[in-house]
């Protein structure tokens, strides 16, 4: 029982395990996907954002470029160094700081004229990086974004340069350039806010890195041999990281945007349900361990308490009851129990009754054998008188009676030869001629190897006793009885025959074998369906009595039983 409790409980911890960490895997699954969802979402915020300044920036240059004064100044018609430039100049360089002001981002403005050199900033120190992008050929519709190089401390880790073509509106010709200086970093906290993340990067397709983000506290700069360059978005996880990668258009120019996200909300909740599977294992042990107790006291004890009592019942204590108090069930357990002693010990007390009931049968038995030893005595004292008198045929029919008297009154399941059988047969016709005469005529024809073959005593005279009475008799005429005796040695068979030439039974009488025994039953008692039996009870069931017999024909009854020979020779 102990074995089946720790069966059930460890049944039932792993199945409530499995199902935590089935139910584990799905919440942390379904987390993976909202996270991943989450970092897409924020990722293409992140780019539209981007496109939304850097097209601002755009306008802005577009707005400039087609002030009437910065066209003035493309075409070269004021004369150099004249008061008319210098004015032009000064209102350039107000339209610029205005510019500024407009878009936290940006850090510088600057305006660049090939055919009039000369270089306009809000800061005098860009100037100096702008002198590769002033010898750009650009189309009226080219827009480029150009890393910048930085070279003073105070300027801004990432800066790239936004740059705009000046075009003169009557020749529609490019003359010059508009640039705008952008901070990255400035763009980039203001649209991710507190959002934890562990990298961000952007790249153009010359696979220069323009910006890259790496929070304080985050391990160092990554290993980019997996970032292979792609227009295509792709999302994917690595170790502890949801990975986003999407391309953006930045005003012709093309970016790849990269950006990775820690596992915050992943590991909280696999800390959670490591908790949770914890305290569930913890919950299930002390269940199981006051499961036992309770077990071994509602279960065990009243078993084992139930198995000492049976076993004082099997040695002889029929008053060993159950008499606890326990559970309704055990109750009625015990109840039934201590109903089945009170009935052991009626049956008891029965057998013992008829115990002594059947030696006191036995002892009448006893008494009542002195009665055939009384009759033998008397027919012998018969017998004397009769040869005294000269009367030999009494005599001789007084003999032949006691030795059938001797035969019939011995022991029960005995057996005697053929040959035996057959002389009692020969002293019953002794006696029967004393009656009929020559009216009745017995004839054997026994197979010389079956004299020594035994079979139940007394099991032929009864048959010819009942061709005599119910045969012969009641046709007032004379009779004759065969008894054929004869071996199959091939199937170890003895086979015993009784015919008579008496009046026989009609189909209808025999067939049945109750009509039978009624109409066939002998003065003994005993009848054919007794024989029967006694083969039955001694052979089996491969061992029978056949009877055929016509009306005013007569009766043939065959004995079928196996071979028996008797060791005395």
């Amino acid at each position: 029982m102990i074995r089946l409790l720790i069966y059930l409980i460890m049944v039932c911890s792993l199945s409530i395990t499995g199902t935590l960490m089935f139910y584990s895997y799905n919440l942390w699954s379904g987390e993976r996907r909202e996270m991943s969802d989450q970092v897409s979402r924020l990722h293409e915020q992140t780019l539209q954002r981007l496109r939304q300044t850097f097209n601002q920036i755009d306008y802005m240059a577009r707005n400039v470029g087609n002030d009437y004064v910065i066209q003035r100044l493309t075409e070269g018609q004021a004369a150099r160094d004249s008061a008319e430039e210098r004015s032009m100049r000064d209102y350039a360089d107000m339209l610029i700081k205005q510019q500024t002001t407009q878009l936290p981002y940006i850090t510088d403005v600057c305006i660049t004229v090939s055919d009039n050199p000369f270089i306009l900033c809000t800061n005098s120190d860009a100037a100096s990086s702008l002198l590769d992008t002033q010898r750009l050929i650009m189309q009226r519709q080219d827009r480029l974004i150009v890393p910048r190089v930085n070279e003073g401390a105070a300027s801004s880790p990432y800066e790239v340069i936004f740059v705009s073509p000046l075009v003169d509106r009557k020749t529609n010709v490019v003359r010059g350039s508009i640039q705008f200086m952008v901070s990255l970093d400035s763009i980039m906290k203001d649209i991710y806010g507190k959002w934890p993340l562990t990298r961000h990067q952007l790249m153009n397709s010359d696979g220069d890195v323009m910006y890259l983000r790496i929070p304080p506290g985050s391990p160092g700069k990554p290993n980019d041999s997996d970032w292979k360059w792609s227009e295509t978005s792709q999302l994917q996880w690595k170790d502890d990281t949801v990975i986003s990668q999407q391309s953006v258009d930045l005003q012709g120019t093309l970016w790849i945007s990269r950006i990775e996200a820690p596992q915050v909300l992943e590991k909280a909740h696999s800390t959670t349900v490591q908790l949770t599977i914890l305290l569930a294992t913890f919950i299930l042990l002390l269940l199981g361990i006051v499961s036992t107790y309770l077990f071994k006291h509602y279960l065990t004890k009243p078993m084992d308490q139930l198995r000492r009592l049976m076993n004082r019942a099997e040695l002889g204590d029929f008053k060993a009851y159950w008499v606890s108090k326990t559970s309704k069930e055990w109750s009625e357990l015990g109840e039934s129990y201590n109903q089945m002693l009170n009935r052991l010990e009626e049956l008891i007390k029965q057998v013992k009754r008829e115990e002594a009931l059947k030696k006191e049968a036995e002892m009448e038995a006893l008494q009542y054998q002195l009665n055939p030893h009384f009759l033998y005595n008397t027919l012998n004292t018969i017998k004397w008188v009769a040869k005294m008198h000269q009367t030999p045929q009494i005599a001789e029919v007084v003999t032949s009676l006691v030795r059938l008297l001797q035969a019939s009154l011995g022991k029960k399941g005995d057996f005697i030869t053929i040959r035996e059988e057959i002389g009692l047969i020969h002293d019953y016709m002794e006696i029967q001629s004393f009656r009929y005469g020559d009216q009745v005529q017995l004839e054997c024809s026994i197979d010389p190897m079956a004299n020594q073959c035994l079979v139940p005593r007394m099991i032929l005279q009864p048959l010819v006793e009942n061709a005599i009475i119910h045969g012969i008799e009641p046709g007032r005429r004379s009779g004759c009885i065969v008894i054929r005796i004869w071996l199959d040695v091939p199937r170890d068979l003895l086979y015993c025959q009784v015919e008579d030439n008496g009046v026989g039974m009609a189909r209808e009488s025999w067939d049945n074998e109750a009509s039978a025994a009624s109409v066939r039953e002998r003065m003994s008692g005993i009848g054919l369906r007794h024989i029967r039996e006694k083969i039955k009870l001694y052979y089996g069931e491969g061992y029978s009595m056949q009877m055929m017999s016509k009306a005013r024909e007569g009766t043939t009854i065959r004995l079928t039983m196996p071979v028996h020979q008797s060791e005395v020779g």
